[in-house]
């Protein structure tokens, strides 16, 4: 595989493109879903993060974007307790695309750790897992907070249901950012500046 240096921009953008389909594709495949919505998968956004780390934020962020307006179209915003528009379209922003497009920002996140290698790929997927989880604990308690069991105070299960399923997520994209990097020595060099 060519460092992202040695591409071209139509390789570059074929090569993001190819992500967001395997990201799609490891997205259907079952994993462990919460009843009312967030899904621990098997490495779906893994794909996004090495976009994001091979080409910085000048691509990573578009194919991130692009990633979340598909789980958009395949998850859909139905069942919004409010069910205005208003209230569809502010799960959709935070729920979909807000928090899918943060894991765009993986590459410029870990470029800025001074020691590289494994820790700048903890620091920046745990941070843009930090800032996906952030939008959905912000989306449960403003949008799906008639759900939280009698007595509990709206965000405290706001945060408690979404990190059910989105530390487990982000661990498991974490150990495969970790497992590529060493096992196929891929140029997954986080980007500190865009070319």
């Amino acid at each position: 595989m060519k460092s992202p240096s040695e591409m071209s921009r139509a390789q570059v953008l074929v090569e993001c493109a190819l992500m967001v389909a395997l990201s799609f594709v490891l997205s259907i495949l079952p994993g462990f879903e919460m009843p009312f919505g967030g899904k621990v998968s098997w490495f779906s956004t893994l794909p996004i993060i090495i976009a994001g780390l091979r080409h910085g934020t000048r691509w990573g962020v578009p194919t991130a974007l692009v990633y979340s307006l598909t789980q958009l179209l395949i998850g859909g915003v139905s069942g919004v307790p409010a069910g205005t528009f208003g209230a569809m379209a502010l799960c959709a922003l935070l729920d979909y695309v807000a928090a899918y497009t943060a894991l765009g920002a993986v590459g410029a996140i870990a470029g800025a750790v001074e020691r590289g290698g494994t820790a700048a790929l903890a620091v920046g997927i745990a941070a843009t897992g930090a800032a996906r989880l952030a939008c959905s604990i912000l989306s449960g308690g403003l949008l799906w907070g008639t759900y939280a069991p009698e007595g509990w105070n709206i965000w405290a299960y706001s945060l408690v249901y979404n990190s059910l399923w989105c530390v487990p997520d982000v661990m498991i994209t974490l150990v495969g950012a970790v497992l590529l990097a060493r096992v196929r020595q891929l140029s997954l060099t986080a980007r500190k500046a865009d070319a």
